[in-house]
């Protein structure tokens, strides 16, 4: 983690900035770790009719548990870009590594791809909710295979992937279905969501990124009101509790050297709704040395002090069984 420091110091925090340097410090740790990454071989099922609908399953080896939970992750991409598996990184170690982290944890970990907005680089004609709705279909399709026995399940979000995941934890269409979930009604229960690095709302965003979230939400009010902050502060409004919309525990995470504007002060803004609103159910931290992209990077990197977070989860997802 030191050369994410260095990183740092000698760029900032931009996330344009940081982006393709943090994919080359750890390329070259997580290929001297293939073998460890690749133990754990992953299935890929369709969970949707959309082409884009597919996700990757990394199961425990062995006997998995009965009480080993399930791990739903949402990877990044600033809407436009990002895979199950990482094209950046060689041998498709990403996030294969991240999959088989958890997985040796024993957490049944699932990692979808989901649509994105159209670019220049391709897209899937994604439109605001459709983050919420791929979430939802990913839920369905956990029904079913966890059918034949009871499982808690947990969703984790990495920059946009956590708006997406938040989108469906917060907004009404999806409501009976949470409230399912959360009733541990159905074969899955929805026990918590990780938050990882999460732009909550876009008043700070830099103007390369406007021309995006207006494809998705649309014009600047509907951002406003359709981001993770603007979905909460809409709950806030209605003085519902977390039962009443069915919304379980949350842990956000931040990185040390997440930039302020876009990232670091829109979560802490969501933070401080939360705990207004409800008080409890929300754990804040700071994931150490880490910069906005180096989180799953770390994991399975050899860096002990990268991979902190990743057991942080664990040790949290453990103590909400």
């Amino acid at each position: 983690m030191d050369e994410i420091k260095a990183l740092n110091d000698s760029t900032g925090p931009s996330i344009p900035a940081i982006l393709s340097p943090s994919f080359t410090i750890f390329v070259p740790h997580l290929v001297r770790n293939k073998d460890a990454i690749q133990a754990i071989s992953p299935k890929t099922e369709t969970y949707g009719e959309h082409p884009r609908q597919k996700l990757d399953v990394y199961r425990p080896k062995g006997d998995i548990p009965p009480n080993a939970p399930i791990m739903a992750f949402f990877h990044g991409g600033g809407f436009i870009v990002g895979d199950k598996i990482s094209p950046r990184v060689p041998e498709g170690l990403v996030y294969h590594n991240l999959g088989t982290f958890f997985a040796s944890r024993p957490i049944i970990t699932i990692i979808p791809n989901y649509r994105r907005v159209n670019s220049e680089i391709g897209g899937e004609d994604a439109e605001f909710p459709s983050g919420g709705e791929d979430t939802s279909l990913v839920m369905k399709w956990l029904e079913t295979f966890a059918s034949d026995q009871k499982r808690d399940v947990y969703l984790m979000g990495n920059s946009a992937g956590g708006v997406h995941i938040s989108t469906f934890l917060f907004e009404p269409r999806f409501l009976e279905q949470r409230l399912s979930y959360f009733s541990g009604e159905k074969s899955i229960t929805l026990k918590g969501v990780i938050e990882v690095a999460v732009p909550c709302h876009f008043r700070k965003t830099t103007t390369s990124r406007l021309e995006t979230l207006r494809k998705y939400y649309g014009n600047e009010n509907d951002v406003e009101t359709g981001c993770v902050y603007g979905l909460l502060e809409a709950i806030v409004h209605s003085k519902q509790s977390r039962e009443e919309v069915g919304v379980p525990k949350v842990l956000a995470l931040l990185g040390q050297y997440d930039p302020a504007d876009e990232i670091g002060e829109p979560m802490e803004d969501f933070v401080a709704l939360w705990k207004k609103t409800w008080r409890e159910g929300l754990e804040f931290a700071f994931m150490e040395g880490h910069n906005h992209i180096s989180p799953p990077l770390a994991l399975m990197s050899g860096d002990a002090k990268g991979e902190r977070w990743g057991e942080d989860v664990v040790k949290w997802i453990q103590a909400s069984k």
